[in-house]
């Protein structure tokens, strides 16, 4: 599965995989940890992570910020 980068921000790093399952989401990489953020809710699909709350709440931001260019992006290589 390749992955495409969408984004990236402050050490991090937002992935979108081609062929991945829906719903749409984003993978988020760097610090040596990651998670998958929901583009739909915005909810955190992961049950654990090693990022911390402070890098948690800023990664939901810069979703939330950028979430219409997320979208396009994932609707671009899923249709």
């Amino acid at each position: 599965m390749t992955r495409i980068k969408a984004l990236s921000s402050k050490h991090l790093v937002y992935k979108i995989n081609e062929n991945d399952h829906r719903p749409p989401h984003v993978h988020v990489e760097g610090m040596g940890a990651s998670i998958r953020i929901n583009l739909l809710n915005l909810e955190v699909m992961d049950e654990e992570t090693e990022f911390s709350n402070a890098t948690l709440n800023r990664i939901l931001r810069v979703v939330k910020e950028n979430r219409m260019l997320l979208l396009k992006r994932w609707e671009e290589l899923h249709g």
